[in-house]
């Protein structure tokens, strides 16, 4: 019988080089690591040796992988591009991993555009904090993360930028001669030493009153007049929850689209586009 190179394991071998490594590409694939390695060694059965070696944490390729590599690119697009004509192409799942600050207001209008955009992905969203997103990128548990940076530094590569503000319960007062109570995110948090800056920087005192795991708790410390909180004025502000005055105008912080080892650049342009374009409804 003919030796014959399938699919899935020519699909796992382009994972393995796109993504940089077996565990990668395991989570791109939505595949376990031993099932990935299954595939390479179901390839290397077929071609008589060696695909990849180890290195430190990564892989190298072989010179024979790197033969094998070439043709699977070649055999994967024909296999693809056939399916996509005779209607069989099944949608692919894009996880976009996003922080929480106006998932409410940009993830339904973001979901109908990259629908539009990329009908051949279904997008799945995890929302997380900034320090979990860059962790699931690296791991390659998420193809792209929104995230934000509240330094607002790095505008030259932000897909928007959004001004930050002080907001608090709308019955909430506090004396002037005391500090000022704040409700912050615990660490680590990408507002917290803007927060805190801008304070110094105003010779204002403050105090931390409550550290927070979610928007959720924050939201419910804020509205209960426990302290103020600095967050991104993206869409409404929940019931109970308004601008508070008198404080030091914030800075504004960036919006940042990052992708996984091994992705579609074409992917990421798109949904880097389409956050802009949101952003930009937003305003």
């Amino acid at each position: 019988m003919p030796q014959v190179l399938d699919i899935a394991p020519l699909r796992s071998l382009v994972a393995v080089a796109d993504c940089g490594g077996f565990h990668r590409a395991a989570a791109a694939l939505h595949l376990s690591q031993s099932a990935v390695s299954q595939h390479l060694r179901k390839v290397e059965s077929v071609v008589g040796e060696p695909v990849v070696e180890r290195s430190g944490r990564g892989v190298l390729f072989t010179e024979m992988g790197q033969k094998v590599l070439r043709h699977a690119r070649t055999i994967l697009a024909a296999h693809d591009a056939a399916l996509d004509n005779l209607g069989a192409t099944e949608q692919k799942v894009l996880t976009v991993g996003a922080t929480e600050h106006g998932a409410d207001v940009m993830l339904p209008a973001l979901t109908s555009v990259l629908r539009k955009r990329l009908p051949d992905r279904r997008p799945r969203f995890r929302l997380d904090r900034n320090v979990s997103l860059a962790d699931a990128i690296d791991r390659g548990l998420v193809d792209l993360a929104i995230m934000l940076d509240g330094s607002g530094l790095d505008r030259a590569n932000a897909s928007g930028i959004v001004q930050l503000q002080w907001v608090s319960a709308r019955t909430f007062t506090f004396n002037r001669g005391e500090p000022l109570p704040l409700v912050i995110y615990a660490e680590p948090c990408t507002l917290r030493e803007p927060a805190f800056a801008l304070l110094e920087k105003q010779h204002v005192d403050y105090e931390v009153v409550a550290e927070c795991g979610d928007l959720a708790g924050l939201y419910a410390a804020v509205r209960s007049g426990l302290g103020l909180a600095l967050l991104p004025r993206i869409g409404k502000l929940p019931d109970g929850v308004c601008p508070a005055e008198g404080l030091p105008a914030p800075n504004c912080a960036s919006i940042l689209v990052r992708g996984r080892s091994g992705i579609d650049s074409d992917v990421l342009s798109t949904v880097d586009a389409a956050v802009r374009d949101v952003l930009a409804d937003e305003k």
